[in-house]
């Protein structure tokens, strides 16, 4: 017990994570795999969620933008989105970052889309450096999007659609300077 106390206090003292006046890429990432079984039927679920985010981290403070992928092949439906990030990244690896997405379109089916969207992200996280440049981290996110068009097969028409999520999510991050 207190050998793993003293392991895990070296670790975390030796993986602080000194980003103060720099710029951060982080691919953040789950891949859900489901197999189901009822009454004999089997199927499939796989969905994968990323964001990708470039982050300039000044003293405590952070701004960026971010790319965000969604995709499951159970309701054969994707999600892009882009937007701006602020966020706050502590001495200690702890960092809160609030994403404002100004563009997302959501697809299903073979020929159903909602466009004119946009929506916000809300997440906090810890990184932990590997090396001098590399880090490695989980984040749990909270998602939110809007959409106001449906387009179904070549057909417009307004609507009013929400889609809420809460994903937690592994963190890949490089320092670029």
């Amino acid at each position: 017990m207190i050998a793993s106390f003293f392991v895990v206090s070296v670790v975390v003292n030796v993986a602080s994570a000194d980003m103060f006046r720099s710029t951060l890429f982080s691919l953040n990432t789950i891949y859900l795999d489901r197999d189901y079984t009822d009454n004999g039927v089997k199927s499939q679920s796989k969905a994968t969620d990323t964001d990708l985010r470039l982050m300039r981290i000044e003293k405590y403070w952070s701004y960026g933008a971010i790319y965000s992928l969604s995709s499951s092949d159970a309701s054969d439906s994707n999600r892009t989105s882009m937007g701006l990030s602020v966020g706050y990244y502590s001495e200690k690896d702890f960092y809160l970052n609030y994403h404002y997405f100004f563009s997302s379109k959501y697809a299903f089916g073979n020929s159903s889309e909602y466009s004119k969207g946009n929506g916000y992200e809300f997440d906090i996280g810890f990184l932990s450096k590997v090396t001098s440049s590399f880090y490695v981290g989980i984040v749990m996110a909270i998602k939110n999007f809007n959409y106001t068009e449906s387009s179904v097969g070549g057909s417009v028409s307004s609507i009013s659609a929400s889609h809420k999520e809460v994903i937690p999510m592994f963190t890949f991050a490089v320092n670029l300077m």
